[in-house]
């Protein structure tokens, strides 16, 4: 994200904040705030979680920032943050499920699954659905390519993968959801 014209970039705000400047670590918070929260939906959080794990992404940022690393670009690092993050939940939530609901999960999926409309609300529905039916790495660089508009490099130092392997999984992906939501 680019700041405003007299705003610090991020990794200057990082470094402050690394070294205990409270109120560039509150102006990373503000300026990615929206965009975690965004990454995380489309990363199949539920609503009710998503604040709470936002918190936790801005947590860990803060306790990691002593391994940012110089020239390295803060956003790519804040995406694999929050990804980690949405894997780690996903997978709490999986051992949660397989203890307390191990059928009725499926279930919920297959009738929310309904009729392909025009309608964009329910067209947005149908791709969050679609999305919930991809591995987790193939909806986390779904998500961070075509969601939030990172090119391949960005999406590869955001998740730690080489580009080949991003764009076998965007490749994936896209054949999965062409599927999934017919010619939409």
């Amino acid at each position: 994200m680019v700041p405003p014209d007299n705003e610090p970039a991020d990794e200057v705000l990082a470094a402050s904040a690394r070294a205990g400047d409270v109120r560039a670590l509150e102006t990373l918070i503000l300026r990615h705030e929206s965009r975690v929260l965004r990454v995380l939906r489309y990363l199949g959080i539920p609503r009710e979680d998503r604040e709470d794990l936002a918190q936790d992404v801005f947590l860990r940022v803060f306790r990691g920032l002593a391994g940012f690393r110089p020239g390295f670009v803060f956003e790519a690092w804040l995406y694999r943050v929050t990804v980690n993050a949405a894997f780690d939940h996903r997978a709490g939530e999986a051992r949660r499920t397989r203890l307390l609901q191990p059928i009725e999960e499926g279930t919920e999926q297959l009738a929310s699954s309904g009729v392909p409309s025009q309608d964009t609300a329910d067209l947005k529905s149908r791709l969050e659905a679609a999305l919930s039916a991809l591995t987790e790495r193939e909806r986390a660089v779904f998500v961070l390519k075509e969601i939030e508009g990172l090119d391949t490099s960005q999406v590869a130092r955001g998740l730690g993968l080489n580009e080949i392997t991003v764009r076998r999984h965007l490749g994936r992906a896209r054949e999965r959801l062409k599927r999934l939501l017919g010619g939409h």
